[in-house]
């Protein structure tokens, strides 16, 4: 039956309309970031994949595969055009952890609906994945419950209630041996009670590592008890902060362009 006599006329001309846009548009550039669309894709596909059984599976980087440039510089300035501008792979590199490894992953997102793992690697070099937001926060609520931090705390008169804490990469360096394996961060300890800026009253003297993968405080040292500094003039907030700082605003500044903006966006591309 023809589309003429399923639909009524202005549905039907909005349906051509819709069609022709749609036929019209420009493709993505090659180099634009992942959607939401394909970041779903990508998390449905690992978390299906044989490839990586262990769980849990957290993620810790979903970025774009990039192609190969002389690909991209084919794409914006090739003369071809037609199905030759639309060959480019679309693809997502994907770092998990999973198991006590670092999974290095490539999923084929060209059809958002049918997502593919292209690839799979265990990383075996140095280096670890970054800290994603909830292990730092998991890390960072063990000290309390730490008998011997509680005790340095105690020692140096502060109440536990002001002192927080923040998670740092301990890195590598090199050297001779193999690269480290477990997967460790340090945690540093800062008092903030009156002030904002609890960085200039750390808790010094007292380190402590913690294995992320297993969670548990590794290691612990105090190894002298430094008195914390006071919270006095230690403030950056307007309003806190004294001479010089708190003298009458500058005057504003206006940036003009007579003649319009030197710059022109065109979705993730700009001129």
């Amino acid at each position: 039956m023809p589309l003429r006599a399923m639909l009524p006329l202005p549905l039907l001309l909005a349906a051509l309309a819709v069609a022709a846009a749609a036929a019209g548009a420009p493709r993505p550039h090659p180099l634009d970031p992942l959607s939401a669309a394909e970041l779903t894709a990508v998390r449905a596909a690992v978390l299906a994949s044989p490839l990586v059984p262990a769980r849990p599976l957290t993620f810790h980087y979903v970025g774009l595969d990039e192609p190969d440039k002389p690909d991209v510089l084919s794409y914006a300035y090739g003369g071809g055009g037609g199905a030759s501008r639309h060959a480019l792979p679309r693809r997502a590199f994907v770092i998990a952890r999973a198991g006590g490894e670092s999974h290095e992953l490539r999923v084929d997102v060209a059809n958002a609906s049918s997502p593919s793992v292209l690839s799979h690697a265990v990383h075996r070099g140095a280096g670890f994945p970054t800290l994603t937001l909830e292990e730092q926060f998991a890390a960072v609520a063990l000290p309390p419950k730490h008998p011997p931090f509680v005790e340095s705390v105690r020692r140096r008169g502060v109440d536990m209630d002001d002192v927080l804490c923040a998670v740092f990469p301990v890195g590598w360096f090199g050297g001779d041996g193999e690269p480290r394996r477990s997967r460790v961060a340090k945690v540093l300890c800062f008092v903030a009670g009156a002030t904002a800026n609890f960085y200039a009253r750390p808790l010094e003297g007292v380190t402590l590592v913690v294995d992320l993968d297993r969670m548990a405080i590794v290691g612990y040292r105090d190894r002298v008890a430094y008195p914390v500094p006071k919270a006095e003039g230690t403030d950056y907030r307007a309003g806190k902060a004294g001479p010089p700082y708190a003298g009458p605003a500058p005057a504003p500044g206006v940036v003009v362009q007579p003649e319009g903006r030197g710059f022109h966006i065109d979705g993730h591309v700009v001129r």
